[in-house]
């Protein structure tokens, strides 16, 4: 990646074309990649070679030729897509370094191929980086170091209205949103803590709003409204751990105290299983 500490400080290019021995998605990135269409009906080709005559090359050769069938073949060319490098202090004598990675390539969410670019490009930054993420085009590095670190606090006590008000202040948001933010409430409000109150906690990281409730001193359930694709469950130190970005909780070294728990069918379920087998353990250890 051509990243260096020197005695001046961080080096490196402001951009890079990954080389095609990090992965499969690079290579192709590179190189273009080919397809056998065999949803295709087979097409005639033709082979030659050159055979030598009367079985000996020393006598000549002559041409052979004879027709063969295959799939079409589709050639798909190179991309060449960079990975843009960006940080926003990288003078010595710094404790840490952020660095931002970026692919360059700007997608259209309304584009019949906006999955497959999307896969494709989040597999670059996978194979280069270790790890990957999505955000709106044009954020400002400021903009990003904000989604890294999230402020929280407890909501004081508050209808329904009030919190989600709260949550909506300075946005719009579609209906279909709207009735999200209204799900999640309810349900945070529906789970059972052992003190048998929920409080509700409201985290701001950025533009991003984030709503959760804090069911004990060690054990919070929260989600980002923004993204609204999981649900987090974090146990011990949930404040320390619930600053780290989502990018450094999918990297697998943030340990076992939280669960990440995707909205598919049965979601609900499967986070209160995980906080009554928390709570349970805990009955246990005391």
């Amino acid at each position: 990646m051509s990243i260096k500490l020197t005695d001046s400080g961080l080096s490196f290019p402001p951009s890079i074309l990954p080389s095609k021995n990090r992965g499969k998605y690079s290579d192709r990135n590179k190189n273009g990649y080919e397809i056998k269409r065999k949803d295709l009906p087979l097409e005639p080709y033709t082979v030659s070679v050159e055979s030598p005559n009367w079985g000996d090359s020393s006598n000549g050769t002559h041409t052979v030729h004879w027709d063969k069938e295959r799939y079409p073949i589709e050639f798909h060319a190179p991309e060449s897509l960079k990975i843009n490098i960006e940080s926003p202090n990288n003078t010595s004598g710094q404790d840490k370094y952020v660095i931002k990675f970026e692919v360059e390539e700007v997608m259209d969410k309304k584009s019949r191929d906006f999955k497959e670019r999307l896969l494709k490009n989040l597999n670059v930054l996978q194979e280069n980086i270790s790890c990957c993420d999505v955000l709106p085009a044009g954020r400002s590095l400021e903009e990003y170091l904000k989604t890294l670190r999230v402020s929280w606090e407890i909501l004081p006590p508050g209808t329904r209205e009030e919190t989600l008000a709260r949550l909506s202040k300075g946005r719009t948001f579609s209906e279909q949103e709207r009735k999200d933010m209204e799900d999640r409430y309810d349900f945070f409000q529906s789970l059972k803590p052992v003190n048998g109150t929920v409080t509700l906690v409201y985290g701001m990281s950025g533009s991003e709003r984030y709503l959760g409730a804090l069911l004990r001193e060690d054990l919070v359930v929260f989600e980002n409204m923004e993204y609204g694709n999981a649900i987090y469950v974090m146990f011990k130190d949930w404040q320390a751990l619930s600053q780290k970005s989502r990018v450094e909780l999918l990297s697998g070294k943030c340990g076992k105290n939280f669960e990440r728990i995707v909205h598919k069918k049965g979601w609900k379920n499967q986070v209160r299983e995980i906080i009554k087998k928390y709570t349970i353990n805990l009955s246990k250890k005391s």
